[in-house]
């Protein structure tokens, strides 16, 4: 026992001065990109043909489209999940997202991954946004386990002067830091393109002896201010003029911002010589709002509800993975997977053993990923348990519980658009920077990869009826295999004995819940009292007596 004790303590380091973890092969580097509010068709591997994304395309084609990856339904419940490990019910996360000027945050007694990794060997650095506390700094990210951080603290920005309005509150200010020191001086420079330069210059100053960490967390396409919700450059506008309506081709420019974020950060990792050691994970934080609050017009089709729902829509999520390392002809793969996954996934891939990381929800899939023939590890996932809005939903095998809504199922819908199939740029795809860097598929092997990955809706047989939910009268149930699309509710008419498993072990979770973490908006947060920046306002000693005052 205390020889293991030894082991386990003392080996992180021995690998990490050798630069070798997992059986004597060199630690992968591990570049986690995080697209924000981005609909399950808002790919072109998912269908679409109205936005291009050309190189998060040749990105999945190469490596392994997770068709069944599952986030959470909203922004700061998913950043939670992703670090922890944790479903957000662990740790007080579950409701809603931190407000701007709210005063909490991710409880400091977590243990996020890059501090993990960094116990492995790792060098952590986080671009982009955060979204999980900043009223005092020792919530910040580079209090959190990474070494650096250049990015926003909150919810979104304007894409261009980087400032940020809060919602419901008159507040406004600078919403940019590097570390911790406000950044005036990028006014003007495009969000996306600014966090892809800076990606780049890390990348290329990185010491390729020591294994890198990159959290990549982009704002794209996340809406921005009330007053200019959807940005893009205006020469990118241009490229999509055929796309009606005008939001949409704002909406289709900014995605393709964000695809070549993904060409240019494949490309520094190529010239820096990274790449063929480098694990690259691709996943949206949620489904897209299309029509709610912060909507940027998103494409959930065929999925049901959007953003913030407990619906497909919101959390069955854009996703794949690519590295030398993982199984070639994995192609798409329908295995359940969950945000908190990575935790533990990545962390073995470094050279970890998922026993040290505790209790955690997060299963690993690396040798799923790595070696042919294993079996997929996860049968379940806990999509939430939210007390204050009053749902609950979970997934088992191939069935989907729901208990309650939210919004008093004003999105509980479907959303956006078929695309024709006929009509997708494979063009595009195979003369992408991703696709010359790695290597390309050929055209039919592309089209029928695609084909595996999009998401139907079987039609009707004759003579069937179906039996829509309706959550404000009762639970409902779904079969996701064969009605992906959440149309038939099966409640009434489904095995007492799977209902009663489920509801079960819903009320296990249930016990182990935490109470909701949220706190409301307070004046001592307005930008005005901190020379019009998004600041810690808590680990300020003065301020003006009626800044204390909550909304």
């Amino acid at each position: 026992m205390f020889v293991r004790l030894i082991m386990r303590t003392i080996f992180p380091f021995l690998c990490a001065i050798a630069g070798t973890c997992a059986g004597g092969s060199k630690q992968p580097h591990v570049i986690f990109i995080l697209s924000d509010d981005q609909g399950w068709s808002d790919v072109g591997f998912h269908g679409s043909n109205d936005v291009w994304t050309p190189n998060i395309d040749a990105l999945a084609y190469n490596g392994i489209i997770l068709n069944s990856h599952y986030s959470e339904n909203l922004c700061t419940p998913s950043r939670a999940a992703l670090l922890t490990g944790k479903y957000p019910i662990r740790n007080g996360m579950q409701h809603n997202v931190i407000a701007d000027a709210a005063p909490w945050g991710l409880p400091l007694t977590e243990k996020l991954l890059p501090e993990r990794l960094n116990e492995l060997g790792y060098k952590s650095h986080a671009i982009g946004k955060w979204h999980l506390g900043y009223f005092k700094r020792q919530y910040t990210p580079t209090f959190r386990g990474f070494a650096t951080h250049f990015g926003s603290w909150s919810s979104h920005q304007d894409y261009f002067n980087h400032r940020m309005q809060a919602a419901f509150l008159e507040y406004e200010g600078l919403d940019l830091r590097d570390n911790m020191e406000p950044d005036w001086s990028e006014s003007g420079n495009y969000t996306t393109r600014l966090l892809t330069e800076k990606a780049e210059k890390l990348i290329s100053n990185h010491n390729v002896t020591k294994p890198l960490f990159l959290y990549l967390a982009h704002l794209a396409p996340h809406a921005g201010n009330f007053d200019y919700p959807l940005q893009a450059p205006p020469e990118t506008v241009k490229m999509f003029a055929h796309v009606k309506p005008i939001e949409r081709r704002v909406y289709a420019a900014m995605l393709w911002e964000l695809d070549q974020s993904v060409g240019r950060i494949v490309k520094a990792l190529n010239d820096s010589g990274m790449l063929q050691d480098s694990i690259i994970a691709f996943v949206s934080d949620n489904g897209a709002p299309t029509t709610g609050l912060y909507r940027n017009g998103g494409n959930n089709w065929p999925l049901k509800g959007e953003k913030s729902t407990p619906w497909e829509g919101a959390l069955r999520t854009v996703a794949a993975v690519w590295s030398q390392r993982i199984s070639p002809n994995r192609g798409v793969m329908n295995h359940l997977m969950h945000l908190a996954d990575w935790m533990p996934t990545l962390y073995v891939a470094g050279g970890g053993n998922v026993s040290d990381l505790g209790e955690i929800d997060g299963v690993s899939h690396w040798d799923f990923f790595a070696r042919p023939g294993a079996e997929a590890p996860r049968n379940e996932i806990l999509h939430n348990i939210d007390e204050i809005t009053r749902y609950s939903a979970i997934r088992m095998g191939s069935y989907k519980y729901v208990n309650g809504t939210t919004f008093f199922g004003y999105l509980d819908g479907w959303y956006g658009s078929k695309n024709s199939a006929e009509d997708y740029n494979v063009t595009a795809v195979l003369g992408s920077t991703v696709a010359a860097i790695l290597g390309s598929r050929s055209e039919k092997s592309i089209l029928r990869l695609r084909s595996r990955a999009v998401v139907n809706c079987p039609a009707k047989e004759p003579g069937e009826i179906f039996s829509p939910c309706d959550p404000s009268k009762g639970p409902c149930l779904f079969n996701l295999e064969k009605d992906p699309c959440e149309r038939n509710n099966l409640y009434g008419s489904a095995d007492r004995n799977l209902i009663e498993r489920m509801e079960r072990r819903l009320s296990e979770f249930e016990a182990a819940r935490v109470p909701a973490g949220n706190e409301r908006p307070e004046g001592a947060g307005d930008p005005r009292f901190h020379n019009h920046t998004w600041t810690c306002w808590r680990d300020d000693e003065e301020l003006p007596l009626f800044a204390s005052l909550r909304f």
